[in-house]
């Protein structure tokens, strides 16, 4: 049954990729979240009270990865699109200006600050 589900989840993987651009191509920032996640709940309060606060025309699309096996699929998707080779994965993955980051601490938070920082004052 598991190789069934990993068989499915690879071709839809696949079947996406050969879609072309999807609609969170056009997010300034893509944030995978589970429920529950303390370090989820801390770097959306970040991007919302400090980013998004002084960027105010900042697209951030956040997907909860919890349950919904098609954002499941669709985090899958980015993390092969970025190369991702680590044998865990954890959120949040958060996806900006062509990289990608996972987990949060000080070094991924002055990474995305740097990044939005031509619009902070």
């Amino acid at each position: 049954m598991k190789k069934i589900f990993f068989c499915a989840i690879a071709v839809f993987t696949l079947l996406l990729n050969a879609c072309g651009q999807d609609k969170y191509e056009k997010a300034d920032i893509l944030i995978f979240t589970q429920q529950g996640c303390s370090h989820c709940s801390k770097a959306m309060k970040f991007i919302n009270n400090r980013l998004k606060v002084k960027n105010p025309n900042l697209n951030v699309v956040e997907v909860d990865v919890s349950y919904d096996k098609e954002n499941i699929i669709l985090m899958q998707r980015y993390l092969s699109k970025y190369k991702y080779k680590g044998n865990s994965v954890g959120t949040p993955i958060i996806i900006f200006n062509q990289q990608m980051v996972m987990g949060w601490g000080l070094e991924n938070k002055v990474k995305l600050q740097k990044a939005f920082e031509f619009n902070i004052k």
